[in-house]
């Protein structure tokens, strides 16, 4: 089952609900130019709830999407930065701690579990660094670096204000403002993973054409298990508008609900 969460916003949201007690919750994170609803997401969440999880998908506050996925605030994701990001994520966690609506009762706080998808699993490790909140984490196709801009995108960005990068999905350029490259700075991804205590799943395809497969493994090897999906691209395997999940992402998401079934008990 799965309904609109009417966060306090600037928060957007479903919660997906199995037919029993969660076991725990699977908070997923979306990446760079993507959205909640994007291709795979509801699938996943609709996954993690047959496997028994509640499980949050979300809109970062200042993604730009609106509620069909469309950037119509293009002003909002030039302002976006990782920690924004990290400010959303902990407003998510504050209010599934204080049991606020609609998790009260559905959602156990001591079994939170986070799942990020390309930027967002960089910005999930983030989170969970020293956060005793946060019980488990599991990765797809994660950044190991905030700092992901073109060679030229910092000095262009520094001249005009933004960096225009394009949209081949929605033919946008989608504007980012020079704050972001000063803010990427701030943010150790490895070294947030060094830090961490708890367990981390780190998946990743091996032939990721966005986030290469070195990412996946130097994540894992500050502190994590990895799981190279072979011949996987940075979707494994998924499009949008969802056809169904392709083999790959069958692989990825079976590993992740196990990983959550073992450290969500």
């Amino acid at each position: 089952m799965a309904k609109t969460v009417p966060f306090e916003q600037p928060l957007r949201g479903v919660l997906h609900l199995p037919e029993v007690t969660p076991a725990g919750t699977v908070v997923v994170a979306h990446g760079f130019k993507a959205f909640m609803g994007w291709g795979m997401f509801p699938w996943i969440a609709d996954r993690l709830a047959e496997a028994g999880f509640a499980a949050i998908r979300f809109d970062f506050s200042f993604n730009g999407a609106d509620e069909q996925g469309d950037f119509t605030r293009l002003d909002l994701f030039e302002r976006n930065s990782y920690s924004q990001e990290q400010r959303d994520l902990d407003q998510l966690l504050k209010a599934i701690a204080a049991g606020a609506e609609p998790f009260g009762g559905v959602c156990r706080p001591d079994r939170v579990g986070l799942l990020g998808h390309s930027r967002g699993g960089g910005g999930v490790l983030l989170r969970a660094a020293g956060d005793s909140r946060v019980a488990a984490v599991a990765t797809l196709g994660a950044v190991a670096n905030a700092d992901r801009f073109p060679p030229d995108a910092r000095e262009t960005a520094e001249r005009e204000g933004r960096y225009f990068i394009p949209n081949a999905r929605t033919g946008q350029d989608m504007p980012v403002g020079f704050h972001a490259f000063l803010d990427a700075e701030k943010h150790d991804i490895v070294g947030a993973v060094a830090a961490m205590t708890q367990p981390l799943l780190v998946i990743h395809g091996s032939d990721d054409e966005t986030v290469g497969i070195q990412d996946g493994r130097d994540l894992a090897a500050a502190g994590g298990d990895l799981l190279e999906i072979e011949g996987a691209g940075h979707t494994f395997g998924a499009v949008h508008p969802f056809e169904g999940p392709p083999p790959q992402l069958l692989e990825a998401i079976d590993a992740a609900v196990g990983f959550f079934r073992t450290h969500l008990p």
